[in-house]
């Protein structure tokens, strides 16, 4: 493995992390924890947070018992508390050949802007003491991080991030959430960072997730050049994951079919995740990075 194209976008300076340690992960499911984190979770347990009573059994804490309430009703009601858990959180990230496109040597790739986006949700994961664990794929799923815990271990998963593999095939997006699904060994919150470019679709990888009662978080990262392409004339094309190649006239007639097709495809995967109630972001690389993590995400309720 070797680091990949403009590392330097992946150095983050005080100033933005202490933005970030203001900011946690949205979910819009509760899960079970292992750990104390804080993150409130429908199991009871000792924490200061009350949550609710229930009937005195015995063997119960003689501490938890509400001794107003038996003074009143002359009954024992015992005294329930939220715990606050961690919360597993996983990142997708397509490593795939149209996400490493470039319009040029300097520009930012759609990989760059994913791992960025990644490197900054999981810090804040971190810092509010949750689990996080990042996989990369393409034609399948590739090596995982390992989970992580604690500020401590971003510089761990920021080496992650700076040297990817390099994983060849067309995507294949179920496949990967097939594989992903049965590794997991705890449910959570999983971000999904990719351009869909999957010619087997999106939808059946997504419903898999929610299947196995993963919390899925859509990051559509797209480059201005998959939205309005500039060139002309006669072109051969050559599709950097099919290794094919396509003969065309790229006159305005075909470029106004084409931005239509790319908006009916976008349009349709924000409507499949509000309808499927996924959360949905759009990450294009013309977004400063900073906007895009403290405003585009807060907007599209994944960070608050």
């Amino acid at each position: 493995m070797v680091p990949a194209a403009h590392d330097d976008s992946l150095i983050f300076d005080s100033r933005f992390l202490a933005k970030l340690e203001r900011l946690y992960l949205l979910s819009r499911k509760i899960f079970r924890g292992h750990q104390h984190g804080e993150r409130k979770s429908r199991q009871t347990g000792s924490s200061l947070e009350f949550a609710d009573y229930r009937n005195y059994t015995p063997g119960d804490d003689l501490r938890m018992i509400d001794w107003n309430i038996y003074g009143r009703l002359d009954r024992l009601f015992v005294k329930l508390f939220e715990q606050e858990q961690d919360l597993p959180v996983y990142f997708l990230i397509d490593a795939s050949a149209s996400m490493r496109w470039s319009p040029g040597p300097e520009a930012l790739t759609k990989f760059d802007q994913a791992r960025r986006v990644a490197a900054s949700l999981a810090y804040i994961a971190l810092a509010n003491l949750d689990r996080v664990n990042m996989f990369y794929f393409s034609g399948e799923l590739g090596a995982a991080s390992g989970m992580c815990r604690g500020k401590g271990q971003f510089h761990t998963l920021l080496q992650f991030v700076k040297y990817p593999p390099v994983l060849s095939g067309a995507t294949r997006l179920l496949q990967s959430a097939r594989k992903f699904s049965q590794e997991a060994k705890r449910r959570g919150v999983v971000f999904v960072l990719s351009d869909f470019f999957d010619p087997a679709g999106y939808e059946e990888a997504l419903r898999l997730l929610r299947f196995h009662q993963f919390d899925a978080q859509v990051v559509h990262v797209l480059d201005p050049g998959d939205l309005d392409p500039s060139v002309r004339g006669d072109l051969q094309l050559f599709d950097a994951e099919s290794d094919s190649f396509l003969e065309l006239t790229a006159d305005d007639s075909l470029l106004h079919e084409y931005r239509s097709a790319v908006e009916t495809f976008t349009s349709d995967l924000r409507n499949f995740c509000v309808t499927q109630r996924f959360g949905h972001v759009t990450a294009s690389t013309e977004i400063g990075f900073e906007d895009l993590v403290l405003r585009v995400l807060r907007r599209g309720a994944i960070v608050r």
